[in-house]
């Protein structure tokens, strides 16, 4: 059955099976307009604050197929007309699988034991990098004839969050154990990351523009007196 679900729920295992945006609105417009059913239309619904109890105005449809358009919400089917370009979607990049949720939550349900720290989310925080890019375009105004947003300083002291689940090592990790921290399987670490001007070995200018502090997708931690 074609659900619709938000960018975080969508697993690895549904990426071949979510649905262009382009298609995707014109079923979900007739799921709203006809009450047809669709699984997770409720949540989609209370994340769109449609009103419950009258008929929607065409203002509400356009609002909630905004959602939609800009990838935050995906609909996932059986057989997409049109599969999405998951490289077009950065933020579907970290799809949970769910044999490692599975892996992590059922099979060791309260262990601890050596892995590493894998990203899961990255979330923009939206307030206060609103705030750092308004700054940021007053200043700009001062650069005649440069497009704002072409350069690495339009998006100074922009921030986010980036979240990390501690995981099994895979097996051609397993040589690792013996110097991996322990932590439990499933721990959440979540590190706020600030867009900054820093030191860049392999900058010409011996500089850029970039993520600091610097979080790879997946991260091993030496326990304590491992060398």
């Amino acid at each position: 059955m074609d659900r619709i679900c938000e960018w975080r729920d969508v697993w690895k295992e549904d990426l071949e099976r979510v649905e262009d945006p382009f298609f995707a609105c014109s079923v979900v417009q007739r799921a709203l307009l006809e009450n047809t059913t669709l699984r997770g239309l409720c949540d989609f619904q209370k994340a769109c604050d449609l009103p419950l109890g009258r008929p929607l105005l065409q203002d509400d449809i356009w609002r909630a197929l905004k959602l939609v358009e800009d990838g935050r919400w995906f609909l996932i089917r059986e057989q997409p007309i049109s599969p999405i370009d998951v490289s077009r979607y950065p933020r579907l990049r970290w799809a949970e699988s769910k044999l490692d949720l599975l892996l992590s939550e059922s099979k060791y349900p309260e262990a601890d034991g050596p892995g590493k720290w894998k990203t899961f989310s990255i979330d923009t925080d939206l307030l206060w990098s609103g705030v750092a890019l308004a700054a940021n375009f007053l200043t700009s105004r001062g650069d005649e004839g440069r497009l704002f947003s072409s350069e690495g300083k339009d998006y100074a002291n922009t921030r986010r969050l980036v979240s990390q689940r501690w995981v099994p090592l895979g097996e051609k990790e397993r040589s690792f154990a013996r110097l991996s921290a322990t932590h439990r399987y499933g721990d959440v670490r979540r590190i706020t990351q600030n867009y900054v001007q820093a030191d860049d070995a392999w900058a010409i200018t011996g500089e850029s523009w970039h993520w600091r502090p610097v979080v790879p997708d997946e991260e091993y931690e030496y326990r304590i007196g491992a060398y």
